[in-house]
């Protein structure tokens, strides 16, 4: 079976153009001003996928792009050639370099599934830290925003691609269960893949 990044690359900033990467990146760049080092200049961007956030970063630093996914990295790349990408997990990243900020966005962190993931993660980031340096990540979805019972539907018409991702939740005690379920449709036929998510409270 495919890796679901491995057919949805090219199609990925389709799937989700709802996304305003535009005011994120306003918002972001609030949040990181309050509490940025003085006279910061390098920003690595952990789990950067197709680097929709590092198009309006880069205007403000010198970015760095990390992405665990050789497909969404290619895109990535193709897209901005003054921007140096590694191919890493997050959890076990090595790129020889420290930064001023490290920002972890689009609910990427969610990817991680134990303790031990989490821990060696921010254990990676601080590694790849200037002293006095800032870490911003966001999160899957945060306790406001909690539907218990929610369901959902994107889908994506294009001539070489159809996709449907359906999601559900459930609630079980502090703990959020997520369903994801995702048929992609190309010319090789359908293939369906599953992810859940466990978010506790």
């Amino acid at each position: 079976m495919s890796n679901i990044y491995e057919i949805m690359a090219k199609y990925y900033d389709e799937m989700y153009s709802w996304k305003d990467y535009e005011k994120e990146t306003q918002k972001l760049l609030e949040i990181i001003e309050k509490y940025k080092p003085i006279d910061s200049k390098t920003l690595l961007d952990v789990g950067c996928g197709t680097g929709a956030h590092i198009n309006h970063l880069r205007h403000h630093y010198k970015v760095t792009g990390v992405d665990v996914s050789e497909e969404m990295l290619k895109v990535a790349k193709d897209r901005f050639k003054d921007v140096q990408f590694f191919q890493q997990n997050m959890t076990t990243m090595h790129v020889g370099m420290k930064f001023d900020i490290i920002t972890c966005l689009f609910g990427a962190i969610g990817h991680l599934t134990t303790e031990k993931e989490i821990s060696s993660t921010m254990q990676s980031f601080s590694n790849h830290l200037n002293p006095g340096g800032v870490v911003i990540i966001e999160p899957f979805l945060t306790e406001e925003k909690i539907h218990p019972w929610s369901i959902g539907l994107l889908t994506l018409d294009n001539p070489d691609i159809k996709v449907a991702r359906v999601n559900a939740s459930r609630m079980e005690g502090n703990i959020l269960y997520l369903n994801f379920h995702f048929l992609i449709a190309t010319k090789e036929g359908v293939e369906h893949f599953v992810y859940i998510i466990v978010v506790s409270f």
